[in-house]
């Protein structure tokens, strides 16, 4: 008899809840609001590969090889005693890409990438939030 009576009350407030939904829909003829559109997506400044590069640093370029990129992510390529740092990329709408080296220990390490008309690009590095050296990259 318990059953019987849990069944007949969940039928009854199934009944209640359609004809409240029913008379909510015909006395509501606005259609709801659409969800705002999406933002569009950032440019990515540089394809997934391998670039080489030259940098301002004195002898830097005797250590420094380029950056090889992937989706979200860069690696600096070094020579032999230092063979790479690993940083975590992201996408500027100036179409910049700022680089965070946390991932490989140095919070304190970032650079930015910009395009150059050229096809190339140009980079910054900063310490602590203050450029330190320059540096350029091609395919």
């Amino acid at each position: 008899m318990d059953i019987m009576r849990k069944v007949a009350v969940g039928a009854v407030a199934v009944a209640g809840l359609s004809f409240f939904a029913a008379g909510t829909a015909a006395a509501d003829p606005v259609p709801a609001p659409m969800p705002p559109p999406l933002p569009a997506p950032m440019p990515v400044p540089l394809p997934a590969g391998t670039y080489l590069g030259t940098t301002n640093v004195l002898g830097g370029d005797l250590i420094w090889k380029g950056k090889t990129f992937g989706p979200g992510w860069v690696m600096d390529n070094f020579g032999v005693f230092f063979p790479y740092i690993f940083g975590m990329t992201t996408p500027e709408a100036s179409g910049s890409l700022v680089t965070d080296y946390s991932p490989s220990g140095l919070p304190f390490l970032t650079d930015r990438i910009t395009p150059r008309p050229d096809g190339t690009y140009e980079g910054t590095v900063y310490i602590n939030g203050n450029p330190v050296a320059g540096y350029a990259l091609r395919k």
